[in-house]
């Protein structure tokens, strides 16, 4: 019974993006402790995620970079 497949349960979580819409590159980046400060602060203060804020400052000065 173990190795059977359950069938007819219901999806949990988001639904998934297409390839060319996922996020799954990773990029690394050394901040000096005031620049990981002062993104820590702009995050607390739009009340996002500390990685949704990295995101966006590198997804809107690349998108200016067109």
């Amino acid at each position: 019974m173990p190795s059977e497949k359950r069938t007819g349960r219901k999806k949990v979580g988001r639904p998934r993006k297409p390839l060319d819409e996922t996020r799954r590159n990773r990029v690394v980046v050394m901040l000096t402790d005031a620049e990981l400060a002062k993104l820590h602060r702009l995050a607390d203060e739009k009340g996002l995620p500390f990685g949704t804020v990295a995101y966006e400052i590198v997804a809107k000065a690349l998108a200016r970079r067109k």
